[in-house]
């Protein structure tokens, strides 16, 4: 019986890490180390935002900014060819999660209650394409690959199997798409050109119906890389280092699963009773956990909107 146990937490083990949450870090890792002119580039941006933090300290939004979306469906089976219906409502968890409109807003923690915010971001599914012609903001590829991985982003291109991107300049391109081990990834703001800049979700992990599978079944998975998209980092970033957010606790690593309330008080060292804020959109805990942006997320996105 021991026996039988123990190969069934190895098991559970082993799944529970095959999936990987985000490929971001490891994407603009590679980018930096290949390619000095990236590399360049993300480090002035970095200084831009902390400059236009700086001088823009009491920003207000006048106008809800609205991101249009085209959603580029790449599937080689049924499944994979997920429906118009799943595609919506993951547009309505963005838009509730960016504008404080999730029902699970109450469970944020009293304590940062106060910097948990409204980001005034909203997102819409495009309605006119790059050549001026109506449409629903869905673009549909049949692919002869198995899955995708992040290497050259090759489901970002026809001629690799995916779909091409339309301007990034009018359009936030999402790619949804079967990954390799990978819920998803994102490009980050740089004044590199990026042919691929969008969002990349696994076909399985994006919206609330349909093809979803637990415990990332509530469209978290694209609320935290477009996170990235708009310049937030893992709270956890470089490793009790910053993610350049002055609200959010230091933190050491990431946190799996639905942790309790307070978590790890004690991370890097500090005396912080509050502990980790496992519960923001940039950890990796379970959609169910998730739950806030804070005020200085916000400040950082709007200023990459805003460069």
């Amino acid at each position: 019986m021991n026996k039988i146990l123990l190969s069934l937490l190895v098991i559970l083990s082993a799944n529970s890490f095959a999936q990987q949450r985000c490929g971001t870090t490891e994407r603009t890792q590679q980018l930096s180390e290949n390619n000095k002119e990236f590399s360049i580039a993300k480090q002035k941006v970095n200084a831009e935002t902390t400059k236009w933090i700086e001088n823009n300290p009491n920003f207000s939004v006048k106008t809800i900014i609205t991101i249009p979306i085209v959603v580029h469906v790449v599937w080689r089976n049924p499944q994979q060819n997920i429906t118009d219906a799943q595609i919506f409502s993951q547009i309505d968890v963005l838009n509730k999660d960016f504008r404080k409109l999730n029902i699970d807003t109450i469970n944020t923690p009293t304590v940062w209650q106060p910097i948990a915010t409204d980001c005034e971001i909203e997102f819409c599914m495009a309605t006119i394409d790059p050549n001026g012609n109506a449409t629903t903001g869905i673009t549909r590829t049949q692919t002869t690959v198995n899955s995708f991985g992040m290497n050259n982003d090759p489901v970002k291109s026809t001629s690799t199997g995916g779909a091409n991107p339309w301007p990034s300049d009018d359009y936030l391109n999402i790619w949804v798409c079967k990954l390799d081990n990978l819920l998803g990834y994102s490009t980050v703001p740089s004044g590199w050109n990026d042919p691929g800049d969008g969002v990349v979700i696994g076909f399985n992990y994006f919206g609330t119906i349909g093809t979803i599978q637990s415990p990332y079944h509530k469209g978290r998975t694209t609320t935290h890389e477009i996170g990235h998209w708009l310049n937030l980092d893992h709270l956890w970033e470089n490793g009790c280092g910053s993610d350049q957010v002055n609200d959010t606790p230091t933190q050491e690593e990431e946190n799996y699963g639905c942790p309790g309330f307070p978590h790890n008080p004690n991370s890097c060292g500090t005396t912080n009773a509050n502990g980790d804020m496992f519960m923001n959109y940039m950890d990796y805990t379970n959609d169910a956990c998730m739950n806030l942006f804070t005020v200085g997320q916000k400040i950082r996105m709007i200023s990459a909107i805003n460069q």
